[in-house]
């Protein structure tokens, strides 16, 4: 009885052993690894992705308000139990899915409490959820006081910014139609649209070009916005605090036109285009010399690699979701975070 006992006790501590070290993350074994990381609180900021859309259900991670939640799995969430294990880090979640640049300039500047803060005028996009949008604005004043306290910064946002200047400029010239965007279900309804999109391009030439003008309006205004933040959230955060800017994944790599083949087109483009953006964010990061840039573009997504744009287009839910990362391309992310936090504090 008592070698069963015996048998049976080094069984469960062996199964014990196996699981916690399955719980651990491959990229952050031990708290001595990191035995630099001296931080004390740290706050994260930014879209659905520091957030951790599609890590969990779809109507957990569409609610319209998400600051203060930290979602288990997500980058910022495995960043912080590195932070935690080293250090005893508070972790501060002011992430908000759907959120864009222009919003935490407008939640800055009302926090610190300017006299005529920046807003954003004829902003369809933004307004789409306006519970959403006006509640995180009004959190300025507690975001600053997180901020102003925090010696660890993450700032991952503007993917929603890029969707913006297409919507808005679009909106504002005539080539989208509100109530038809709005009323969109299904496969059938994005080609009826698409229909109507073109109708619209034939019956007016100059649309494009009205379009063109306002597109590059809207974007020359992200740019602004992209370096006012940065100048504010340093000026906010202390000085011997570390910022750093994620960039963005490769948000529709393996989408394919064709199936079986290498082909995806427009969507090569697109990603191009964050892969640019990135290049912005890079950019101004080295203005300043506590501000850090890191690149996480290959990222693994929710949709499997492969995956047809006509499977793509048949589930809206799943255009929203398979973008994100994955579980595994949260940890991918996180990685990049905590190796640079590594070098940083060598």
């Amino acid at each position: 009885m008592k070698r069963t006992l015996k048998t049976l006790t080094s069984i469960a501590l062996v199964v014990l052993m196996v699981l916690s070290t399955l719980s651990i993350s491959a990229f952050a074994a031990t708290s001595n690894e990191h035995k630099n990381l001296k931080y004390k609180k740290y706050t994260y900021l930014g879209d659905s992705i520091p957030f951790g859309y599609g890590l969990v259900s779809q109507e957990a991670s569409s609610d319209p308000f998400s600051v203060g939640v930290r979602v288990q799995g997500s980058y910022t969430d495995l960043v912080g139990d590195v932070l935690e294990a080293s250090n005893h880090t508070k972790v501060q979640p002011a992430a908000s899915s759907g959120s864009r640049v222009c919003d935490y300039r407008i939640l800055f500047e009302r926090g610190l409490g300017y006299k005529n803060p920046y807003d954003r005028v004829n902003d369809w996009y933004g307004m789409r959820k306006p519970e959403r949008t006006i509640r995180l604005r009004a959190m300025g004043p507690d975001i600053v006081k997180w901020l102003s306290d925090s010696d660890l910064v993450t700032f991952q946002c503007g993917l929603n910014d890029i969707t913006a200047c297409l919507i808005n400029a679009a909106y504002a010239t005539g080539i989208i139609d509100l109530d038809a965007l709005q009323s969109i279900d299904g496969l059938q309804d994005v080609l009826n649209y698409l229909v109507f999109a073109f109708g619209n391009l034939k019956n007016d030439p100059i649309i494009v070009d009205n379009f063109l003008t306002v597109f590059a309006q809207e974007v020359a205004e992200l740019r602004r916005n992209i370096r006012i933040v940065m100048k504010e959230l340093v000026q906010i955060a202390p000085e011997n605090a570390d910022i750093l800017v994620v960039g963005y994944h490769k948000a529709v790599q393996g989408i394919r036109v064709i199936p079986g083949t290498d082909r995806s087109f427009l969507f090569d483009v697109v990603d191009e285009v964050l892969m640019s953006f990135n290049s912005y964010y890079r950019t101004v990061s080295k203005k300043y010399g506590n501000v850090y840039y890191v690149d996480a573009p290959d990222a693994e997504v929710v949709y499997p690699k492969g995956t047809t744009v006509f499977e793509w287009l048949s589930d809206t839910s799943f255009i929203l979701m398979g973008v994100h990362p994955s579980a595994k391309g949260h940890k991918y992310i996180a990685k990049q975070v905590i190796n640079k936090l590594d070098e940083i504090n060598s």
